[in-house]
């Protein structure tokens, strides 16, 4: 089966020859993996893999571009301001740790409520954006799913440029403040998306991380007010312009109060399932029919930790769980981490190739 015809039937809950496949990993990963299968580049990995879609997004404005910016291994457009101090198009600041893996946040261009007056967000329509998305239509979309990314969607984007504490306060001491920035953020996701469209993804990808490993980060009816009605209209919105683009949503994990609501303003696909953090037979069981579930694969326990029998024994369990009636698709959690054994990363994808002929 092609791979655009095995993803959309399983969008369209019809079962496929097997689930379709996605990935994601961090930079060390890839090339760990690119030098253990004496593969060239990401793309032959994909191919190896067998992956169903091809993922891109919006990238750097000109000016931006003119400052010296750069594509951090941390998978984000920077300029370096100071030794080891790094910022964003957004005015956000980071500082990589010791062995430089991860972004900290040290500075935040709205840590004033004042600084929202005078703030100017970066242009979302400038053409030199979208060329790489365009390339990528242009050449892998006759055979795979183009994915556009749009996460950060609001609350992530707007607590990374306020800091989190502020945020979090001005929800219930100064909602017009946080109101004024979410309508803000929407008018910008909207040129972006929009955009995506017209050139031509298959899928939308937004999301923000709402849950922690056992609750919400805020109460859902915060969610609710705040942005739930955001979320509708920018799908509203997009899909206006072709009412055939799928919405997929990512939110790490536990958000099992709000799935009722995702579902009734539009998002096709959930991402990532975590399984420490919802019950995947019961999610399936309660929204398998309405919902394509995407990843359920653990970088968090599974991938890392788990010895080759035992993670092949729980790939076919979760496969047996998620995959019938279509609806489902084969994904690691999160970006996989250095901790992760490549053989590992490799039999998930053999093991699902294997389903095929549980399927047929």
């Amino acid at each position: 089966m092609e791979h655009r015809e095995r993803v959309l039937k399983s969008l369209n809950h019809i079962e496929p020859d097997r689930p379709p496949f996605d990935f994601e990993a961090r930079s060390e990963v890839v090339d760990s993996l690119l030098d253990f299968l004496h593969l060239s580049n990401e793309e032959d990995l994909l191919l190896y893999l067998d992956i169903d879609f091809r993922r891109g997004g919006m990238g750097p404005g000109e000016e931006f571009l003119k400052k010296g910016a750069f594509f951090h291994p941390r998978r984000k457009w920077v300029i370096e301001v100071n030794p080891g101090i790094f910022e964003d198009e957004f005015g956000i600041k980071y500082r990589t740790d010791e062995k430089g893996k991860y972004f900290g946040f040290v500075g935040y261009p709205l840590e004033k409520d004042e600084d929202l007056e005078t703030y100017q967000f970066p242009d979302p329509g400038e053409t030199i954006r979208y060329e790489s998305l365009q390339k990528l239509v242009e050449i892998y979309k006759e055979d795979f799913f183009i994915q556009g990314e749009a996460t950060l969607t609001f609350f992530e984007q707007a607590w990374q440029m306020s800091g989190y504490e502020h945020f979090i306060y001005n929800l219930y001491q100064n909602p017009g403040w946080v109101e004024k920035l979410l309508d803000k953020l929407l008018e910008f996701r909207f040129a972006q998306c929009e955009k995506y469209v017209e050139l031509g993804v298959d899928i939308v990808w937004l999301g923000d991380d709402f849950g922690m490993q056992d609750r919400m980060m805020i109460n859902p009816e915060l969610w609710r007010k705040f942005f739930k009605p955001r979320m509708k209209l920018l799908i509203d919105g997009y899909k206006k312009l072709n009412p055939q683009v799928f919405t997929q949503y990512h939110s790490d994990g536990y958000i099992e109060p709000i799935i009722n609501d995702l579902i009734e303003i539009g998002v096709d696909i959930l991402n990532p399932v975590q399984p420490e953090c919802m019950d995947l037979r019961k999610i399936k069981e309660l929204y398998g029919r309405a919902l394509t579930l995407h990843g359920t694969i653990s970088v968090q326990s599974l991938l890392p930790f788990s010895s080759l029998e035992e993670l092949e024994n729980q790939v076919k369990e979760i496969i047996e769980i998620c995959a019938p009636g279509g609806g489902y698709i084969l994904a690691p959690t999160h970006a996989i981490q250095t901790d992760t054994p490549l053989e590992n990363i490799l039999a998930v994808y053999e093991t699902g190739r294997k389903s095929i002929q549980v399927n047929q």
